[in-house]
């Protein structure tokens, strides 16, 4: 006996309804799961939720629905009834998917998968409702595929961002502003000259400590990505990268970023004023509410699906001594991202390969020295007893195809320290460093170490995380979160109990 759903089925196929809203649908469903399941950390918040169903369900019903009544009622449309709902299902279907491949920017791309896809479609106008049944159905695997990716972030904790001690009421005895620059992918100073970098910077070098910038050598950083790292940085602890995260990243990852960390609380219960300043909304990218009391990126600079994220590029340096000079009057915080040097290409189909990446790379480091020495000059002058911090979030991957690489077991040394070595160089006021700061060995412990510095509680130094490094591994050990770098700063490769 048939079941009522394949009863269901054999009584839509069968019938001579065209149904425009089952098909409407079925045009959307799986492009709208595809978005989820392949950039969920990017599109997981409340507004992009009803953005996603009004681009991949409500405008193709709408059109649906309002194209079978247009052809209906006017006469000499009649005869072009049976071709209607095919040729939209497949349009609709081919443009989602192909825009979600290659990128909605692709025109051509995206017009010869439309065209071809209606071709098709009339040529199987007969059996379209067989197909209607197919997509639900790829539909329906993928869901199944997202599901437990989906349970996850609805049950996950941010239990871990705890802090053991009382550093969430220090009181601060001394209150600098405080610049925090964040030159993505810049490798730590005394990683360039040596490995696979083996690159000259000593006269960026020099200027810094012509600067009273005192440099940390082999500094690291715990995790290889953006996200990742400055999760750990503002939360002042390991996420660990949960295992039943890592396809994604870390949950609320961004929202981090945007303040909703132990940082921004303790900064404003001691009178500071928080800006956010980013060159480029890619901390931003699933709009997560900011908690900072200004930031330079709107909500409208934001893109809705995950995508653009360095289409527009915003100034930083005019903008930012504005923004110093209209608030002298108050304690302030700035966190400067800049996108540079960056890193290798992400993947090998735009990898030029090694040593194409790695001039590329270093072309792009002389660039961010320039930036450097513009802001930090810009920022001596405007505020000359402030508490700079230079520090970057990992390393440039040089020595690397691509950056995915890291995903790849890894047992050389210069390998694995090219992906995490990162810069670290403090200005502390009055040009002088605290005698603890021997600590400051990754972004983890980053934000204790300033605070303790800015309370003279050295208690705070009773709980420093562990200065390791970890990173997803997919290829060539079996898939987990694997130790790349222990507290000592040796290589291992140990992978993390589930």
């Amino acid at each position: 006996m048939l079941s009522r759903l394949e009863k269901s089925i054999l009584n839509y196929i069968n019938n001579q309804k065209q149904y425009p809203v089952i098909a409407a649908i079925a045009a959307g469903l799986y492009s709208l799961i595809y978005t989820y399941d392949s950039n969920f950390t990017l599109v997981n918040s409340v507004s992009q939720f009803f953005v996603i169903v009004g681009i991949y369900i409500v405008i193709p019903v709408i059109v649906f629905v309002v194209s079978k009544q247009i052809v209906d009622r006017i006469s000499f449309l009649k005869k072009y009834q049976t071709y209607l709902i095919p040729m939209l299902n497949a349009s609709f279907f081919a443009f989602f998917l192909a825009g979600r491949i290659y990128g909605f920017h692709q025109r051509k791309i995206l017009l010869l998968c439309i065209v071809v896809s209606v071709l098709i479609a009339m040529l199987l106008r007969k059996h379209y409702k067989k197909i209607i049944v197919l997509q639900y159905i790829v539909a329906i695997v993928a869901f199944v595929s997202l599901l437990p990716l989906l349970i996850n972030f609805f049950t996950h904790s941010n239990q871990w961002m705890e802090q053991p001690d009382h550093i969430s009421e220090v009181q601060f005895k001394t209150h600098p502003n405080i610049y925090v620059l964040q030159p993505d992918g810049y490798v730590n100073f005394s990683e360039l000259g040596k490995g696979y970098y083996k690159h000259e910077n000593s006269g960026f070098v020099r200027y810094l400590q012509e600067k009273n910038f005192k440099l940390y050598d082999d500094y690291r950083s715990n995790y290889a990505s953006t996200i990742l790292s400055n999760s750990s940085l503002f939360a002042m602890k390991h996420h660990y990268i949960k295992k039943d995260e890592s396809r994604s990243g870390i949950f609320g990852a961004r929202k981090i970023a945007a303040g909703e960390n132990p940082i921004i609380p303790i900064l404003k219960k001691n009178d500071y004023k928080t800006f956010l300043v980013l060159e480029y909304p890619y901390l931003l990218l699933n709009r997560p509410t900011i908690l900072y009391d200004e930031c330079n990126i709107t909500d409208n600079e934001i893109p809705w699906l995950g995508m653009g994220a360095f289409k527009h590029q915003k100034e930083l340096i005019k903008p930012l001594e504005e923004t110093i000079q209209n608030n002298k009057a108050t304690h302030n915080f700035y966190f400067v991202e800049k996108i540079a040097p960056s890193h290798i290409a992400t993947q090998k189909r735009f990898s030029t390969g090694i040593d194409g990446e790695r001039q590329i790379y270093l072309d792009k480091l002389e660039k961010a020295n320039e930036w450097l020495v513009e802001i930090i000059n810009m920022i001596t002058e405007n505020d000359p007893n402030s508490l700079i911090v230079i520090t970057a979030d990992h390393g440039g991957y040089v020595g690397m195809e691509y950056t995915k690489q890291i995903e790849t077991k890894l047992t050389d040394r210069d390998l694995v320290y090219s992906a995490f070595s990162s810069a670290l160089a403090i200005k502390w006021p009055n040009n002088t460093a605290p005698s603890y700061d021997k600590q400051l060995k990754t972004p983890v412990n980053l934000f204790r170490v300033l605070f303790t510095y800015l309370s003279e509680d050295e208690t705070l130094l009773k709980h420093l995380e562990e200065d390791t490094s970890y990173s997803v591994v997919k290829k060539d050990a079996p898939t987990g979160i694997y130790k790349y770098i222990d507290k000592d700063g040796n290589v291992v490769f140990k992978k993390l109990e589930d």
